[in-house]
């Protein structure tokens, strides 16, 4: 996971209104140097559980 996106995750955590996000549609794009199959495991974890946290509907990652 890239250094932006663990900053994006970690300064989410206690300070964003969980109700503003419940309900609201997440994609993910994960753009890169040609991930790994792990990587990319490790990403669509990482993000479905962040979507789940804030109620939002998870719809999937895009590896670019």
């Amino acid at each position: 996971m890239s250094g932006a996106i663990r900053n994006v995750l970690d300064r989410f955590y206690g300070y964003v209104d969980e109700s503003l996000l419940r309900g609201k549609d997440m994609y993910f794009v994960f753009q890169g140097y040609a991930p790994t199959k792990e990587q990319l495991v490790a990403g669509e974890y990482t993000m479905s559980r962040f979507a789940k946290l804030y109620g939002m509907n998870y719809k999937g990652m895009i590896a670019e």
